[in-house]
């Protein structure tokens, strides 16, 4: 059970460490800024097929996780000149890990949850800027006045306490006005 808890502890840890990427979703109009400026609530965030492989010298040990959000009380405010970003509140993330056929679940509290200071859109991605330069980019699935689904394509290896971490997944979220 010790192997279980650390692999999540890894496991998160490689998730807030790792950076994300998106493909255009051909499905999708061209999205403009002015559908973008606004206040957002973030009502839905998920991942139902989370893998990860963590090496340590020449052992590999395979995990799967899901992720879902709950307990959603985050507003993100895009202004449009500046194209700053600002979130504040908290959300609530189940994450489940399955290690060896044994699953765990744990509740993460998050807060900020667009950890950027600039945003910019480039035909269907939404991209966020942080104060380093750093983007990452968000695929709109869907845009309506009162609905922004996103989605991200996560695909990163990291160095963890001496091994290293393989994590992909594709998480969704939804924001309303």
């Amino acid at each position: 059970m010790k192997k279980v808890h650390l692999l999540s502890i890894i496991t998160m840890f490689a998730l807030v460490f790792t950076s994300c990427s998106s493909d255009d979703d051909a499905s999708v109009s061209a999205a403009s800024e002015s559908e973008i400026i606004g206040t957002w609530n973030l009502t839905a965030l998920e991942t139902k097929d989370g893998e990860s492989v963590t090496t340590f010298e020449q052992t590999s040990i395979e995990t799967t996780f899901t992720s879902i959000g709950k307990d959603f009380d985050t507003v993100v405010t895009f202004s449009e000149d500046p194209q700053n970003v600002i979130s504040e509140g908290s959300y609530t993330t189940i994450l489940t890990t399955t290690f060896m056929g044994e699953s765990q679940s744990e509740e993460i509290v998050g807060e900020d949850f667009f950890q950027s200071d600039k945003w910019r859109l480039d035909g269907n991605t939404l991209y966020f800027v942080s104060s380093d330069e750093e983007e990452i980019g968000l695929t709109i699935t869907e845009l309506t006045d009162s609905k922004m689904s996103l989605r991200y394509e996560l695909d990163d290896t990291v160095e963890v306490l001496g091994g290293t971490t393989s994590v992909s997944a594709t998480y969704n979220m939804t924001l309303t006005k």
